[in-house]
């Protein structure tokens, strides 16, 4: 099952970023400056990068440092203008 929500993960985030290369370069600076295992990158449209999160505690953590995480993320892509989190439902 997790093999298949991350194959939809990977097909919708290159669907909404209209160049897939853009879409995994945002994953991977997300990863890098959260060092986080719990949380992924799952949209990114308008301007606006949703962020799953694996349970509600991390979603508050993810949540109190979300000016930060967004000013470093803009630093590579300035399209980036919010942040969204969300829990994952399984």
């Amino acid at each position: 099952m997790e093999l298949i929500k991350g194959i939809v993960s990977d097909v919708l985030g290159k669907m909404s970023s209209q160049a897939g290369g853009y879409f995994q370069n945002i994953q991977s600076a997300w990863a890098n400056i959260s060092k986080d295992t719990g949380s992924k990158v799952t949209d990114f449209k308008n301007g606006t990068l949703t962020i799953s999160a694996d349970s509600s505690m991390r979603l508050v953590r993810l949540n109190l440092h979300r000016e930060q995480f967004l000013k470093e993320l803009q630093k590579e892509f300035p399209a980036i203008v919010k942040l969204n989190f969300k829990v994952e439902s399984k």
